[in-house]
């Protein structure tokens, strides 16, 4: 005997088209109850438009036209339709409805105190088990499309998923130039664009560093991977303030380990921590991790010498 059991949050073949037909009947049904001489009086201007954009989406979607049937997921073309009309944020379950099947998201419903603001009946209570069905089993693109990203994920994970996107948008260290892509994209922009701009190195491998008391940063680019490095120079009454990020997404693996020794005649200080993450140049003021490099460790000709080692297994 067949197993018509879907997995969980996802519908079958047989229930995904019994379920569109219930919910076009479920917006008929609205539809006529709205029209009805009980509450027509109730009716707001913005209703009926409500309505149109509610039926477009029950045949945007009925339409199968962007449906994986194999693969038991709808798949959305426009995120919109879904969007909380109260806040315009993602509609997550749970989705309450009211009398007239106006929809709101359970955090709205308590902002305007179980009051439905299109025709002001009771609002909070009742749970829109369609439109929470669709939700379930909705996919659609994540928000990095635009730069490299087809991943089609659930609605329901859409955030979780882009919290930890690889192609996450990071824009070029350069003060002047405006590009933003994904970090490869980035890594090979500042290749061919920038080459002169960046000191080039070896993971494993010591790389002397000339920095000026006052240069606000360095430019490293990695040769094998092309991935883009910044040494950035804070000055602060009690010296400066020395530590070493790495231009990539936020949401990414921790950075790479690095040693940091600035050298002074017969002293130095070391450093040895991770590289944090950032995704384009910023006023790196306050990094977790750094090195306090004494004033006087610049000399008379403003220079400090450096030895930055970044690791990698």
């Amino acid at each position: 005997m067949a197993n018509n059991t879907s997995a969980p949050g996802n519908l079958s073949e047989m229930s995904l088209n019994d379920f569109l037909l219930q919910s076009q009947m479920l917006l008929k049904d609205l539809k006529s109850l709205c029209s009805s001489p009980s509450t027509k009086k109730r009716r707001t201007a913005g209703q009926d438009k409500e309505e149109e954009q509610q039926a477009a989406a029950s045949k945007e979607i009925s339409g199968c036209s962007n449906c994986d049937r194999g693969s038991n997921f709808l798949a959305l073309t426009d995120p919109d339709l879904l969007d909380c009309p109260i806040c315009f944020d993602n509609l997550t379950i749970p989705v309450f409805q009211c009398l007239n099947g106006h929809l709101a998201c359970s955090s709205c419903c308590i902002k305007v105190r179980n009051k439905c603001p299109s025709c002001s009946s009771t609002i909070g209570h009742n749970r829109c088990r369609p439109i929470e069905k669709i939700i379930e089993s909705v996919k659609t693109s994540c928000q990095n499309q635009k730069y490299g990203c087809t991943e089609m994920v659930f609605r329901c994970k859409k955030r979780e998923h882009e919290d930890t996107c690889v192609y996450a948008p990071c824009s070029c260290p350069l003060p002047d130039c405006e590009f933003v892509g994904s970090s490869k994209k980035l890594s090979l922009h500042f290749s061919t664009k920038h080459s002169g701009s960046a000191k080039r190195f070896c993971y494993n491998c010591s790389i002397p560093i000339s920095l000026e008391l006052r240069q606000k940063s360095v430019i490293l680019q990695e040769e094998q991977e092309g991935t883009i490095y910044i040494l950035n120079n804070v000055v602060q009454n009690l010296g400066n303030v020395i530590d070493v990020c790495c231009i990539a997404p936020i949401s990414s693996k921790r950075g790479l380990s690095y040693d940091l020794i600035a050298t002074n005649g017969g002293r130095s200080v070391k450093l040895q921590s991770f590289t944090e993450h950032v995704c384009g140049r910023v006023e790196h003021t306050s990094p977790k991790n750094f090195l306090m490099v004494p004033s006087d460790f610049f000399g008379s000709c403003g220079q400090l010498k450096l030895e930055l080692r970044i690791g990698r297994v």
